[in-house]
């Protein structure tokens, strides 16, 4: 079976890069593939440039002619800078999408303005959704786009309708697509990731080297630190916390979003208008392995999200590899996660109380964040193993192809 890969790849810096590279070698093992990215990418890890060719996807036309592929995998998400390509080519020479954003509208409004592709995606929004979407479209040749038009006319059937496959991270993502349309090739396979050896983490070790005092309680959330990851809220919860819990510490591991970047999001100020400057430690981007050792050194990890394009987390799944009591907000994407494994937060006027109630339980029981932390890296381990996740992958490659 001969591949061709359609994703970004590191040194790109996405989640969707992260996961290609590390389900690539497992892939691997029953098909022959290769690899196609954006134009100007040098793959920087040996794993990847010693073991698999790599080419523009400007080539793949040209290669498809001259020696065809059997089936074309696509990583597809909603960032633009990654996948801009994609949809061309998804057209043009359908095969298998795995779906990790299930909202696309980010992408394609993007390519209709950068690309003054407006009848397009008037056509799109119209074929999808009928005389709403045609308004919509409409009003964003006006200038008028509201936010909620990202999450509730997510436009996942431009890639998935003409698609042979759909593989989703999800039964809540699959069962929308079927409501959509019964009649679509969908797979459910969970996201693979590679447990890490625990016994290379020692925390006091790391602490030490941080210089986090081992006595400190440290509540973490990590990734790019944005409206979106629900940090105001678990600021607001966080300093509570402290009230009872002094030697408390928040830590922000990524990238902080800026009022310039981000309008009324200035996290710095919240700090200080609550009063815990001395309690959170923003580290800004940190190299992924600084990353891993600061979700390591943490007693409890934070997750949360709204608004969602329904993508699993990666990084929730990360936590729980680290055997890390992790607290998540209670969305469909998340159902797949048992409640012995994570706390779940709703969406609704009681979430701070219920993130604070969550942190102060955890705070005060270290038996209990012992036990979920354990359960939470077995669960990973039996459901999320990335071996499994690339032999349902090859198995639905060759479903798909025997059709």
């Amino acid at each position: 079976m001969k591949l061709a890969f359609f994703s970004p790849l590191p040194p790109q810096r996405s989640g969707i890069s992260d996961y290609s590279e590390d389900l690539l070698p497992f892939l691997a093992q029953g098909a022959m593939l290769e690899l196609f990215t954006d134009e100007g990418v040098s793959p920087t890890n040996s794993k990847i440039v010693d073991n698999f060719p790599v080419y523009p996807y400007t080539q793949f036309g040209r290669r498809h002619q001259a020696a065809p592929y059997d089936l074309c995998l696509y990583q597809m998400g909603n960032n633009p800078k990654y996948h801009h390509y994609m949809d061309a080519l998804i057209q043009t020479y359908p095969g298998i999408v795995t779906l990790h954003d299930y909202a696309l509208q980010h992408l394609y409004i993007f390519l209709c303005t950068k690309q003054k592709r407006f009848d397009e995606y008037q056509e799109m929004m119209e074929t999808y959704y009928g005389p709403e979407g045609r308004v919509i479209a409409n009003n964003f040749r006006k200038g008028i786009l509201h936010d909620y038009v990202f999450y509730q006319y997510p436009l996942f059937q431009r890639v998935v309708v003409p698609s042979r496959g759909t593989i989703v991270h999800s039964q809540y993502v699959k069962q929308k697509i079927l409501r959509y349309d019964a009649s679509l090739h969908v797979e459910m396979i969970p996201m693979g990731i590679m447990p890490p050896d625990l016994s290379q983490y020692d925390v006091n070790t790391l602490r030490k080297q941080y210089q986090i005092p081992y006595d400190r309680f440290v509540v973490g959330a990590y990734g790019y630190i944005q409206p979106g990851k629900r940090i105001p809220e678990l600021l607001r919860s966080f300093a509570e916390l402290v009230k009872e819990t002094p030697e408390a510490l928040c830590l922000l591991v990524g990238h902080l979003a800026s009022p310039q970047e981000v309008s009324n999001f200035d996290i710095r100020k919240l700090i200080r208008d609550l009063g815990i400057e001395k309690h959170v430690l923003i580290t800004g981007f940190t190299p992924y392995n600084q990353f891993l050792d600061y979700l390591a050194l943490s007693d409890v990890c934070v997750n949360l999200r709204h608004p969602t394009v329904r993508a699993t987390s990666a990084n929730i799944l990360k936590i729980m590899a680290f055997g890390k009591p992790a607290i998540i907000s209670d969305l469909g994407e998340n159902l797949d996660f048992p409640s012995t494994v994570c706390i779940k937060i709703p969406l609704n006027d009681t979430e701070e109380e219920k993130i604070f109630q969550a942190i102060v339980a955890l705070s005060r029981d270290p038996e209990q964040r012992q036990t979920m932390g354990a359960q939470a890296r077995k669960f990973i381990i039996e459901q999320h193993s990335i071996q499994q996740a690339a032999d349902k992958y090859l198995a639905f490659c060759q479903k798909i192809l025997n059709r």
